[in-house]
């Protein structure tokens, strides 16, 4: 016999604070009537009947007929009702894991590591699906991804695309929380793409402060709805505070500079040398190449050796923006100029003033929008939405794109005024293939890279894997490869890594 106490988490209606019921009976009715032992009156008359066992109760559900086991941890919908189990197992398993991490943390040799086991504690503290940390740039709204996993530990791959932007951006903005318990009734969030892409039921962004300013944030997701308790709401505040020195030390760290730009093929030689004669410039250019080749790094390289370093370059992928929304990011608005711009916002053109800003899958911007790119180009100003009077701005425009623009003026999906301006200056990024030996000693410095991260030994490459590493076409390029070494670094049996733990097509 168990002795972990049971505890019934009953969310009436969606939006609606949970309830916390402990079970102390054999059986627990649930229901409006007047008999029931939990009474709802928005449930049906007898709408649950729980019988405790050792460590899970039996639910039968009248209404629908269904009998189902809950085991704590496991939860339920029925009749628009959540019904959930909890232990004080869990609790315990909790508090263990902060024990835990509060050992490991004494052994970091990085902020790095400290970020990786921060966001597996705070996931873990939560009963998260998902997590991210976000490092704030110098502008409120503008944010790099320092790390982004899933409850199981595995990497969200492209987190800037999965993530919400708008509860982001919105908790960076103001400094608030942002708490929702049911995103599905929330006029302002449950339309956003990837709430639904990542099928988000409930979540939880915390600001991450220090002496009045806004560093970063937390973000974490559930799948399924419902609130934290405040036991847990306490442990994950308590969590990100202490995640806060980590990420000031990730904020002092140098931007990626022309010496990232790694290589010694011809192609990323003749890739160094654009960088040098065109990075001092303030032109406006185009990066050429296909997906996952490294175009941003190679923006963020080009900002490192432009006098505009000292700020923060700012950076958006057009495609990760619905259309609908992209004008009002890009631009900002007035309070009132379209439903839902609650206050005055600046946009991201605003954002990069001195600065760079990058756009890539520049391809991917609305036909309509091209004209009002053209013209900050050419003019130096930004209107925002609702406004009729310019802002003067000062910005350099960085694009990227793997698309063939001429291709796309001919298919009427680019402005053949904007593609001109664009082209004036070109730099053609080297898919990964094109870079013969290069990709051996890519694939060492991202084994490296994982290995401080996470704590894990040195692993060597055998000929073999070298060369199965040269003869591989690499159809997902740089960022394949990365991808590949991490998978070795964890999943690798043996500190040898032969051609068979790359597991390549």
């Amino acid at each position: 016999m168990s002795d972990a106490a049971l505890v019934l988490v009953i969310v009436p209606l969606r939006g609606a604070h949970p309830l916390r019921i402990p079970i102390v009976k054999k059986v627990t009715t649930i229901g409006s009537e007047a008999t029931a032992d939990v009474r709802i009156p928005t449930a049906p008359a007898r709408w649950a009947v729980v019988q405790r066992g050792d460590d899970a109760v039996e639910v039968h559900i009248p209404t629908t007929g269904e009998d189902m086991q809950l085991k704590p941890g496991e939860r339920f919908e029925a009749n628009g009702i959540m019904l959930a189990l909890e232990s004080s197992a869990q609790l315990r398993d909790r508090e263990r894991v902060i024990e835990e991490l509060t050992s490991a943390l004494a052994a970091v040799d990085s902020p790095e590591h400290a970020v990786e086991l921060m966001l597996a504690g705070l996931i873990g503290a939560a009963g998260a699906d998902l997590g991210a940390l976000i490092l704030s740039e110098q502008h409120a709204r503008a944010y790099t991804i320092a790390a982004a996993r899933d409850r199981h530990g595995a990497v969200l791959q492209h987190a800037e695309d999965l993530l919400s932007d708008a509860i982001v951006r919105d908790v960076l903005g103001t400094g608030q929380r942002v708490q929702l318990d049911d995103v599905a009734v929330h006029a302002r969030y449950a339309t956003i793409p990837s709430i639904a892409a990542l099928q988000i039921g409930a979540a939880l962004c915390l600001p991450l402060r220090l002496d009045g300013r806004t560093l970063g944030a937390v973000f974490l997701a559930r799948h399924d709805r419902g609130a934290l308790d405040e036991r847990a709401l306490t442990e994950v505040s308590l969590l990100a505070a202490i995640t806060v020195p980590f990420l000031a030390q990730l904020r002092r760290a140098p931007p990626p500079g022309i010496d990232e730009l790694i290589g010694e093929s011809e192609a990323v030689r003749a890739l160094r040398t654009h960088v040098r004669r065109v990075g001092p410039s303030d032109r406006s250019l185009l990066l050429q190449g296909p997906s996952g080749s490294g175009k941003e790094l190679v923006a963020r390289a080009l900002h490192a050796a432009s006098p505009r370093a000292t700020k923060p370059m700012i950076a958006l992928n057009c495609a990760s923006v619905a259309p609908s929304l992209l004008d009002a990011e890009l631009f900002g608005y007035r309070k009132g100029a379209f439903t839902g711009a609650m206050t005055d916002r600046g946009g991201l053109v605003e954002a990069a003033h001195g600065s760079t800003l990058f756009l890539d899958e520049i391809h991917q911007m609305p036909l309509s929008m091209q004209p009002t790119l053209l013209h900050i180009i050419e003019h130096r100003e930004v209107t925002r939405l609702g406004e009729d009077v310019p802002r003067a701005i000062d910005v350099r425009l960085i694009c990227a794109t793997h698309a063939d623009l001429e291709v796309e003026v001919r298919a009427g999906r680019s402005r053949a005024a904007l593609v001109a301006r664009l082209r004036e200056v070109t730099i053609d990024v080297p898919a990964l293939a094109a870079r013969g030996e290069d990709v051996v000693l890519l694939a060492y410095v991202f084994l490296r890279q994982v290995e401080r991260q996470l704590g894990l030994v040195a692993h060597t490459l055998t000929e073999d894997a070298d060369a199965a590493l040269r003869a591989y076409a690499w159809p997902g390029n740089v960022r394949e490869l990365k991808t590949t070494m991490r998978r070795v670094a964890i999943l690798a049996d043996d500190k040898l890594v032969r051609a068979r733990d790359l597991r390549l097509a």
